[in-house]
């Protein structure tokens, strides 16, 4: 029994010395230098898990500012597009009905020259109802004063 008593209290004694050693004996040199290289440590890895962060976040918003650059572009193109094809096929129908006009003056033009000649025409001259080689006049190649193109 002496023997336990003996043991709890060599146990009870070191366990008290290592809690109140620092305290009575002042911290050692080499704890703290540890401790404060640890302490460094860990506010170097913060500061750089916070810059890491900020670059992060304006990577982001550069890829994202990027991406409405190229959005606007594609769109700014698409209606010029659509505005171009637009215009192009108004202007082939205009042309188209400009065409079927002068045909239409051609055919009526060449009904007149036909009905006043009463012979064909030849070459860029018409005939008059006279005879006579026309080239430029009312019954000219291109009858009554119109021209087809």
């Amino acid at each position: 029994m002496r023997f336990l008593i003996a043991f709890v209290a060599l146990i009870g004694y070191a366990s008290a010395s290592a809690i109140l050693a620092p305290l009575v004996y002042g911290a050692n040199a080499g704890d703290v230098q540890a401790a404060a290289i640890d302490a460094t440590v860990a506010a170097q890895d913060t500061v750089r898990a916070i810059g890491e962060g900020q670059a992060r976040a304006a990577e982001a918003v550069v890829q994202h500012n990027t991406e409405a650059v190229r959005q606007v572009a594609e769109t700014n193109r698409n209606l010029h597009e659509n505005a171009y094809w637009g215009n192009l096929a108004a202007s082939q129908n205009y042309v188209a009905a400009a065409q079927s006009q002068v045909a239409a003056i051609d055919g009526a033009a060449a009904a007149v020259r036909a009905a006043h000649a009463g012979a064909p025409i030849v070459g860029a001259y018409g005939i008059s109802p006279y005879g006579i080689a026309a080239p430029y006049t009312a019954y000219g190649a291109y009858g009554l004063g119109l021209h087809a193109w």
